[in-house]
């Protein structure tokens, strides 16, 4: 338990730091192209979508097809005899 706690408090602090660092590079605090603190992110989503996409294109692709939903007919007289 206590390395999950560790692990946490590092989480924490990098999301923070990172956030800070992405504050300062958007409002060209950091002597990079702020420019570039809006290109990554959103190079970044519309790979993520692209991605997204790709994967339920593979997976309607490789699953099975639907099943039938009829029931057989043979089992459909027994079940309807046993009511009767």
């Amino acid at each position: 338990m206590a390395v999950a706690k560790i692990i946490g408090l590092v989480v924490i602090l990098l999301s923070i730091t990172f956030g800070i660092f992405y504050v300062l590079w958007f409002f060209g605090f950091l002597p990079i192209d702020p420019e570039l603190a809006v290109r990554i992110p959103v190079l970044v989503i519309v790979l993520g979508a692209c991605f997204v996409a790709a994967w339920i294109g593979y997976i309607m692709v490789t699953s099975p097809g639907p099943t039938s939903s009829k029931p057989n007919n043979e089992l459909s007289r027994i079940s309807l005899a046993s009511y009767r």
